[in-house]
Parts: C-alpha cells; structure tokens; sequence
C-alpha cells in the first residue's frame, strides 16, 4: 500500500478545494452560469425544431420468367438497370445512386415537390420553374467580383441537391434491411416526401425495365426474321416470351423493387435541439471562460 502514499490524496484535495473556492465558487463563475443558461433559452428558442422521420426498406427479390425459370435479378438495382448478379453491398450502392439522380428529382419536380420544398405549396403547374431564387449578400457579391450569373429561379438540380443534403440512407450489418430517413420540421412533409421519393425511384426501375424488354422484343423478332436455325429462331422466341412476361409482371401499381417494412413515419419528439445538451455545452463553455479570465488576471505577471 506504500504506492497509495505516494499519492497524498489529502494534499490533492486541498489542491482541488482550493481550485474550487478560487476560480469556480465566486461571484463571476456564478454570473456567467446564469449568462449560459439565458443563452441556451435564447438558442433554443431561436433554433427550429426538426423530428427525426425515416422509413425501412427490405430489397424484394423476384424472379420473373418463362418455364425455365429465368430470372430478373434479385436486387434492387438489378430492377433497375437490369444487371446480373453483384453483391448486396455493390447493389445497395448503386440503388442509393439511382435514388439521388437527377431523373428522379426531375420526376419528382414534374409532380409539384419542388414548390412544396422551395415556394409556398401552390400547385399550380404553370409556376413549377418560376420559383425565385433567394440569394445571400456574400453569394451575390461573389457573383459579382467573379463575373458569373445566379439562377433565378430553381430547377430540378436544386431539388436533387435537396435530396442528397437531407435524405441519409444506410443498410444494417446483414445487407438486408435498408434505412432511409431525414430531420424535418414538419413530419407531415417529411413522411410524404421520402414516401415520394421510394415509390418515384421504385417506379423508374419498373418504366426502365418495360422500356429495355421492349428493345429486347424489338430486337428479338429482327433476329427471329432473319434466321434459319432453329435451335437459335426456338431460343429467341422464347426470349421474347421472356421479356413479355417481364412486361405483364411489371405493368401494376404494386412496388416491385423493395417492400416497405416500416412504413414512413415520424418521431414523438423532436430531436433538435438538444435542451439538456444545449444547456450543459453552455455552462461548460462559459464557466471556462471565466475560469481562464480569473487566472489570467491573477497570474498575469507570472505569465509574461
């Protein structure tokens, strides 16, 4: 036990207590924790609530074919672009990619989300691309010392900015279960733009693929006129069989790349601002500056 001496515990907490009674237990730190706790009223008071709404998302797996069971692929960005086979992590990646392109933020612009984003509801078609631009003084003057031009009005881009800076997505440990979520301060808008943004991405991905079966038909009876095999014109017919049902599979209302586990929904409570975080991030800050204020002033001679 002779290592536990060496540590005069006693003499530390004199040490301590006199630290206390010094810098902290006087009639400055005092004030400035009253001044942090205003402060924080004021910043949360000034800061906009925003709830938490997110949605889960599981990748469906389908296989739509012929009686040779030909298969569509079994991911989400297989739907969408058709490909083969690749891991669920490379799938997941390219799904998220497809969700923040500019397709389905012009999709989305063509049904009125960007004047409930950026104006003032009104879903008057006619002033979809007439939406004014509201520019800070320092954009507008680095506009002008650079020599380029503002937009005047939002587009479609603007809109794919808005999805890539607020909607976050990630996929669980398994590589099954997809998350999509964003901070809103309305949860009614929040819950119906990301439940717009997984159906307009779920709904390209079925249009891509009609679309490229239909080139494959197309293709495929060119090919079928033209040849004399028959072993070749029998796998061709039954390619085009293929992609009809493909067609058939497709043309439905019904979500045909992901399945919604959890619908899109909100959180009770908002989870920013922080109160007690704000709070206790005040008083710290301030009670060490006035700490650091009382040593200078005490130890300013010793200091230079």
């Amino acid at each position: 036990m002779s290592f536990l001496k060496k540590i005069e515990f006693k003499k530390k907490i004199e040490l301590t207590k006199g630290f206390f009674n010094e810098y902290v237990l006087v009639k400055q730190s005092v004030v400035m924790l009253v001044v942090s706790l205003i402060l924080s009223l004021l910043i949360i008071q000034i800061t906009e609530p925003k709830f938490y709404v997110s949605a889960t998302l599981r990748e469906a797996e389908s296989s739509i074919g012929n009686n040779s069971n030909v298969t569509t692929g079994n991911s989400v960005i297989n739907k969408l672009i058709a490909g083969s086979g690749s891991s669920s992590a490379n799938s997941y990646n390219r799904a998220i990619s497809n969700m923040r392109s500019y397709i389905v933020a012009q999709r989305l612009w063509e049904q009125g989300w960007g004047f409930k984003v950026f104006g003032n509801g009104d879903l008057d078609p006619e002033d979809f691309n007439n939406i004014p631009k509201n520019y800070k003084l320092s954009e507008r003057l680095g506009a002008w010392v650079l020599g380029y031009k503002l937009n005047q009005y939002y587009t479609a881009h603007d809109l794919q900015d808005f999805i890539n800076s607020t909607i976050i997505s990630r996929i669980d440990l398994q590589n099954t279960n997809i998350t999509i979520s964003t901070l809103s301060s309305d949860k009614d808008f929040g819950i119906k733009f990301i439940n717009a943004v997984i159906l307009e991405t779920d709904n390209y991905a079925k249009e891509y693929l009609i679309a490229k079966s239909n080139q494959i038909i197309s293709a495929s009876f060119e090919q079928l006129a033209v040849s004399k095999n028959s072993a070749i014109s029998a796998a061709i017919s039954n390619n085009i069989n293929t992609e009809y049902f493909k067609i058939a599979s497709l043309e439905n209302d019904m979500p045909y790349s992901v399945y919604i586990i959890d619908p899109p929904h909100s959180s009770e409570y908002p989870v920013t601002p922080n109160i007690f975080a704000t709070v206790l991030s005040s008083m710290i800050i301030l009670l060490f500056l006035s700490i650091s204020y009382l040593f200078f002033l005490k130890n300013k001679d010793d200091l230079w």
